[in-house]
């Protein structure tokens, strides 16, 4: 799958519909150029508030929202929902998991990942809190852990 507006304008591809991606994708909004936002969710994530969902004090859809929304007023935006898996820098080309996109300007903006600053052994104890599946999952454990406290305490 070969991916490239036909409009002549300078084609903008975003890697990333983050902060960071969305940011940039506001900031090209009214520009004479064709952008291209890539992600591989279909949704921009409000990380800040994923301890609220990981302590079941909001569902997963209150900081989840579908990028397409989010851009939708862009007239020159679309949103590709792939994996960016390399950069040809020569070719100018953003090799996807199944094809490639041409770009003149290429933004990336693929946030960040947990990190243990070189203690890989604290990763076990130390779960990160990145995305929808980890909070939900620390909400999950929560629960349980709070099954298995009443079910045996003497106080109930």
């Amino acid at each position: 799958m070969l991916f490239a507006p036909a409009n002549g304008h300078p084609h903008v591809v975003i890697v990333g519909a983050g902060f960071g991606g969305l940011y940039a994708a506001k900031a090209l909004k009214k520009a004479s150029t064709s952008v291209t936002l890539v992600d591989s969710r279909n949704h921009h994530l409000f990380q800040p508030l994923l301890y609220q969902v990981a302590t079941a004090a909001l569902s997963p859809g209150d900081i989840a929202y579908p990028i397409r929304s989010v851009v939708k007023k862009h007239k020159n935006t679309r949103v590709l929902l792939a994996e960016a898996t390399s950069i040809d820098v020569e070719a100018r080309k953003v090799i996807l998991r199944d094809g490639e996109i041409p770009y003149d300007y290429l933004i990336l903006a693929t946030g960040a990942g947990q990190t243990y600053f070189g203690h890989d052994e604290w990763e076990p104890v130390a779960p990160g809190l990145k995305s929808l599946e980890d909070a939900l999952e620390r909400s999950e454990e929560r629960r349980v852990g709070k099954e298995c406290r009443s079910r045996w305490s003497p106080y109930h």
